[in-house]
């Protein structure tokens, strides 16, 4: 039996020119992390990653804290397997078509950018499409094709790892919630309640045994509670 810690990445920097960035706040939440599995002795066989700089950020706090406790320090594997969705390609492309389905939508796209509340009911009801898969585009993946490949990701862990090992995946919340849908067997239109919920720097586990993965915790981010403070509990 083994087991895959998917870490969601710490805060990026949403609402900048450059979201693929760690914030002040997200490198505290990447350094509290760090700390509750030094401190949980905890030591990884491998860690994988996506290639997104959030990612690399994340990942990198880990490293240079895991190392100044004399830790073993295993191989780490980036690939673009456990890359998130790109968020900015899938709005722009599928903002027209509901548009023009739903004309009073365009409303709420113009307000968009006024404030979160109105970005989360724009990109809520964008995303549901997209997941859906009732409107294909040239040139966007379905959500079928983006879950298949971190499907892929996963296999190869499992193949290759093998059995008693304990693997870090620093990624996203989109790779995660592909994971958890494909080991509870859950529909697509599922999926979104999960992407809704998964906090910034959450581990979610997974045993695996020979091709069987099972779910063993979800969004488990007691480190970040444990702080007393309610600002390091984010969701981008």
């Amino acid at each position: 039996m083994s087991i895959i810690y998917m870490i969601r990445h710490a805060q990026a920097s949403f609402g900048k020119p450059d979201y693929d960035v760690l914030s002040d706040l997200g490198k505290r939440q990447a350094s509290i992390l760090t700390d509750r599995f030094n401190q949980a002795g905890l030591d990884f066989d491998a860690i994988y990653a996506g290639l997104q700089l959030r990612h690399e950020q994340t990942l990198g706090a880990y490293l240079a804290g895991h190392a100044k406790t004399g830790g073993t320090v295993p191989p780490v594997h980036r690939t673009d397997a456990f890359n998130e969705y790109d968020s900015e390609k899938i709005l722009t492309a599928m903002i027209p078509f509901l548009i023009k389905e739903e004309p009073v939508f365009e409303v709420e796209v113009k307000e968009m950018t006024q404030d979160n509340r109105s970005f989360q009911k724009v990109f809520e009801k964008v995303m549901s499409s997209w997941i859906k898969g009732t409107n294909r585009l040239a040139g966007l993946d379905t959500w079928k094709t983006y879950s298949d490949r971190v499907r892929v990701g996963i296999e190869r862990i499992m193949d290759c790892e093998g059995a008693g090992k304990n693997v870090a995946v620093f990624t996203s919340g989109g790779p995660i919630a592909a994971t958890v849908q494909k080991a509870l067997n859950l529909p697509d239109q599922d999926v979104l309640k999960l992407l809704w919920q998964i906090v910034n720097t959450s581990v979610t586990r997974f045993k695996y045994s020979g091709k069987r993965l099972s779910l063993f915790g979800f969004n488990e981010f007691s480190h970040l509670e444990l702080a007393e403070d309610s600002t390091l509990i984010t969701y981008r």
